[in-house]
């Protein structure tokens, strides 16, 4: 995969084929402090602590209608190549999370692709989910949470293809804005540049 955005694609999908109706996912890029990080959180139906070491082997999977599992082995491999961390664990009463550390600045570090993309398509499964999305970015954070967005859409589904580009648009705008105007596909490999609706941001500094 190309793409971080892609990984996180596949664990939230894995969230909901785990039956869950909650999704959180959260990215944290501090340049300053050389980390990327992101991490998936659901509330599905979760994993035994004995799985966990072996969801890192490709012939291993949960699901009984595949034979092999290979998300987090890929992401286990992009992680390792620019020495990063990866943490899988079950939630205390229910569901999963995932939390995958990057050196910020690795040139082996894949850039985070098109993150209101792939918001989007998640929002169009089958399976209805609340998902919560936190982008931070230095001291400031980006908060968008469908539960908001619905109770403003009345009877609209979200799935609405005007709702979607709308959603889309409004994402690349504020991701963009929460990195001072630098867009999404400006941030290269290395995570260098070179180049408000229901959606909120939260800045500690100035309150």
């Amino acid at each position: 995969m190309e793409e971080l955005s892609c990984h996180i694609l596949d664990l939230a999908r894995n969230s909901l084929e785990a039956g869950a109706t909650g999704l959180e996912i959260t990215i944290t890029e501090n340049p300053e402090e050389n980390l990327l990080e992101f991490q998936v959180r659901d509330n599905g139906r979760g994993i035994d602590e004995k799985d966990i070491p072996r969801l890192m082997d490709p012939f291993f999977t949960t699901k009984q209608c595949k034979k092999v599992g290979l998300g987090i082995p890929l992401l286990l491999h992009a992680i390792k190549t620019c020495g990063g961390t990866l943490k899988i664990k079950p939630l205390p009463e229910k569901g999963t999370e995932v939390t995958a550390c990057f050196p910020y600045h690795h040139l082996d570090r894949a850039p985070l692709g098109d993150l209101p993309g792939t918001l989007s398509v998640l929002l169009t499964a089958e399976n209805y989910v609340d998902l919560l999305y936190r982008h931070k970015y230095k001291q400031d954070t980006f908060i968008f949470d469908t539960k908001e967005l619905r109770s403003q859409l009345g009877e609209v589904p979200l799935k609405n293809p005007v709702v979607l580009t709308w959603l889309q648009n409004y994402l690349n705008n504020e991701l963009n804005n929460l990195r001072g105007g630098k867009t999404i596909e400006n941030v290269g490999r290395t995570g260098q540049f070179t180049g408000k609706t229901s959606g909120r941001h939260e800045n500690p500094r100035k309150k």
